[in-house]
């Protein structure tokens, strides 16, 4: 959503509809009863369906899988092309109102549903991030990336065999970028609200033709976002993300990725989901006659009166629809947030899926200090980190001392986790005032006060035994 005082003045355009279906190259624009072609922004590739008046079946057995579809659509000469996608069912279907041929499919850049990512980098822009995994594409599938800007925004990534669209939602939500392809197969990836379409609106009296839904859901405000990852020893990172404004009432949300092994990869998961369910703006799902020039991720002036609504909201989904059904050529534009459908009951089956899976924090730790050893960090005596373990240098005894983690605010509880061999031979000490005292911790995984609390966090390991050594250690605390 564009924020701003900009008075809108709109000019009425002549609507002088020309559409066409084109399916395999024929022309089935007379046949279409009814037909929708959806293209999201920054949530996977478009789909379509195409209802065909099949009567006697006179077009049985014409078309077949992975042929392309074709839809134009304007206010001038029909040469505008809206979609392109692939066959991917065909359908036949006989009812009372008469013979039909239904087709489902996607667009043309589908092969990015079907494709996988092992890829990684350290500090690196999430612009060239994506140009990278373009890059990695076959050369076949036609990718390009003309239409991505760069950012300034730089992230860690380890992914191994991650879908290749939730890479490119993980870049949008760490960047605060938008990304959709174009049916040239060229990738757009830009700031989000950063483009106003002043060709295109929607006004009532004009033409706007209703509101199917306004307003802001509630049911998706969250106050804080919990982020639970896994370092290299198994052991969990932690991240909470609290909104400024969170009061008495918290409302939270859980999120398990175990292909986040980093502290900051953990933390930018959480503030960026933060951001997308904190001070929502108002979503809606408004049908109006034919938008030719609407691109996902643009933001259009929409005005109804009747309902106080004069602003530019953002197209998080366009579908247009055409055929004897819907009364010729509409288009129907969602805002702000993707409908609720297949997408989100997808979402909630991996939200059950997650809360069924073993947690590993059941004292609701928010934050954690996490050591996986490799790289040499630490105070050593008669001790040394090799090949990612931790232990003495050959020595029948020797003490580790962690760097000190300064805190926001006060700790006031934890938990030690720790993962090695021989560790009956070690003793774990953690401090709360940098090291100047030290709390033993005498059972591993239980839970401890800090008395008082404070906001140096260290963490001490003393090895008894040369045999010792240890892989992995995390505090967890609140």
């Amino acid at each position: 959503m564009i924020h701003s005082n900009q008075i809108y003045i709109p000019i009425p355009k002549i609507r002088n509809t020309h559409c066409s279906v084109l399916i395999d190259g024929d022309d089935l624009t007379s046949k279409v009863i009814d037909s929708s072609w959806a293209k999201p922004c920054s949530n996977g590739v478009g789909t379509f369906n195409v209802k065909l008046s099949n009567s006697k079946g006179q077009i049985s057995g014409t078309y077949n899988v992975g042929e392309e579809v074709k839809f134009y659509a304007d206010n001038s000469d029909g040469t505008t092309l809206q979609f392109w996608g692939r066959i991917d069912y065909i359908k036949e279907e006989i009812s009372d109102q008469g013979q039909y041929l239904n087709i489902d499919g996607r667009h043309r850049s589908y092969l990015l549903n079907e494709y996988t990512v092992c890829y990684n980098a350290t500090g690196k822009l999430t612009s060239q991030i994506l140009k990278d995994l373009i890059d990695e594409l076959p050369e076949s599938y036609g990718f390009t990336y003309t239409n991505v800007q760069t950012d300034t925004v730089t992230m860690d990534v380890e992914w191994n065999y991650k879908p290749f669209w939730d890479c490119v939602i993980e870049l949008c939500n760490k960047a605060g970028f938008d990304c959709y392809v174009d049916d040239d197969l060229d990738v757009h990836y830009f700031l989000e609200n950063s483009i106003a379409n002043s060709d295109n609106a929607i006004v009532e009296g004009d033409n706007f033709i209703k509101t199917e839904y306004f307003g802001t859901n509630d049911y998706y405000e969250k106050t804080r976002v919990v982020v639970m990852g896994q370092d290299t020893g198994g052991l969990p990172i932690i991240y909470t993300a609290i909104s400024e404004n969170e009061g008495d009432d918290i409302k939270e949300l859980f999120l398990k990725v175990t292909d986040a092994n980093t502290m900051e990869k953990v933390q930018n998961i959480a503030e960026a989901k933060l951001s997308e369910v904190t001070n929502r703006n108002p979503q809606s799902k408004m049908t109006s006659f034919g938008l030719e020039t609407i691109k996902p991720g643009d933001n259009i002036w929409i005005i109804v009166p009747r309902q106080e609504i004069a602003s530019q909201y953002k197209l998080v989904q366009i579908t247009h629809r055409f055929g004897k059904k819907s009364g010729g050529w509409r288009t129907e534009t969602s805002t702000e947030e993707q409908d609720s459908g297949i997408a989100s009951s997808i979402q909630n089956l991996n939200q059950v899926n997650q809360q069924i899976t073993e947690s590993p924090n059941v004292n609701k730790f928010n934050y954690s200090y996490n050591f996986d050893f490799d790289t040499d960090l630490g105070e050593h005596n008669t001790t040394e980190i090799t090949k990612g373990v931790l232990k003495t240098d050959g020595s029948a005894t020797g003490t580790w001392i962690s760097p000190v983690k300064v805190l926001s605010e006060n700790a006031t509880s934890f938990e030690l986790r720790i993962v090695g061999e021989k560790l009956t031979d070690t003793e774990e000490y953690v401090s709360i005032d940098g090291g100047s005292t030290w709390h033993q911790v005498s059972h591993i995984n239980e839970d401890y006060s800090f008395s008082p609390t404070g906001q140096d966090l260290r963490i001490k390991v003393i090895f008894n035994s040369a045999d010792a050594q240890v892989d992995s250690i995390a505090l967890l605390y609140s």
